[in-house]
């Protein structure tokens, strides 16, 4: 099965820093929102992967169960556990298992698919499968919300390419090793709206060994009207759509986020205040 990063889970979290101060603070002020109390009520993450979002949100005080079909990804995300203050790993509970199908015995009031994991599933019964399994899960009064990539308006042959691109280089402090990274399109299948990147991990240890790690991946794009009837049909409401974690809108961002509830969704906390009082414990003036 793909999309796993069987071999590259360790540049994982080097390959996303940059989303350090910008994806984190959405979801942080969505759990915020949809978790109130003391102590904070329990968020679901589906493909949590290394916990680069979970373990922000614990440290925040928030309790998050976390899914996730890798087994190298976990893995990472329990060391980063051992070495945490133990009342912020005692929030955090992690199993392994599948977005696509998973039953967990109960329902959340928030339930997160950050940074295109969604896309990782490309066919179309997982994809179904997966939307049936979040419904079952969300509360009747939750939201979910799935980020995915914006594509070009046109995606066709032209995004293939055998050249390789390289994208950064960095030095990683607490090993000494410094690795590059690069990425060969290897193929876009159009009818199916799948591309099929390779990522390549070039790494120097401290010692000058030389090693060179690849990663086949996946997924699946979407375009905007496709995301939004595949939602409405699988029995959810979209709520609030955006571009980028700024809440920039869907025509200028990189980013397709969409924030749902289910179908038939009943006012949540919030929307059951007068709007003076809500303003007020939204923090707005």
């Amino acid at each position: 099965m793909k999309n796993l990063y069987l071999s590259s889970a360790e540049f994982y979290d080097i390959d996303t820093y940059h989303l350090a101060n910008h994806d984190i603070g959405f979801y942080l002020d969505y759990a915020r929102k949809m978790l109130p109390g003391e102590p904070p009520g329990e968020l679901l993450e589906l493909a949590c992967g290394t916990g680069r979002v979970s373990l922000p949100l614990a440290e925040a005080g928030f309790r998050v169960r976390g899914i996730d079909l890798s087994a190298p990804m976990l893995s990472v995300f329990k060391r980063k556990l051992s070495a945490a203050p133990r009342e912020v790993a005692a929030r955090v509970r992690l199993e392994q298992a599948d977005m696509a199908d998973f039953d967990l015995g109960r329902d959340f009031e928030l339930i997160i698919v950050p940074f295109r994991a969604f896309q990782a599933l490309t066919s179309e019964e997982r994809v179904r499968s997966a939307l049936l399994s979040i419904k079952r899960h969300l509360s009747p009064t939750g939201l979910l919300i799935i980020d995915l990539f914006r594509p070009r308006w046109r995606m066709d042959g032209s995004w293939a390419s055998a050249v390789e691109q390289f994208d950064w280089s960095k030095t990683i402090r607490e090993t000494g090793q410094t690795v590059v990274r690069s990425e060969i399109r290897r193929r876009i299948d159009t009818a199916r709206q799948i591309i099929y990147p390779e990522i390549i991990y070039r790494v120097e240890e401290r010692s000058g060994e030389r090693t060179t790690v690849c990663e086949p991946l996946e997924l699946r794009y979407y375009y905007q009207y496709q995301m939004e009837v595949l939602l409405i049909c699988s029995g959810f409401k979209i709520e609030e759509s955006f571009g980028y974690y700024d809440r920039r809108s869907t025509d200028e961002g990189s980013e397709l986020i969409f924030v749902a509830g289910r179908g038939d969704r009943e006012p949540g906390p919030l929307a059951r205040l007068p709007p003076r009082a809500r303003k007020r414990k939204e923090g707005t003036s």
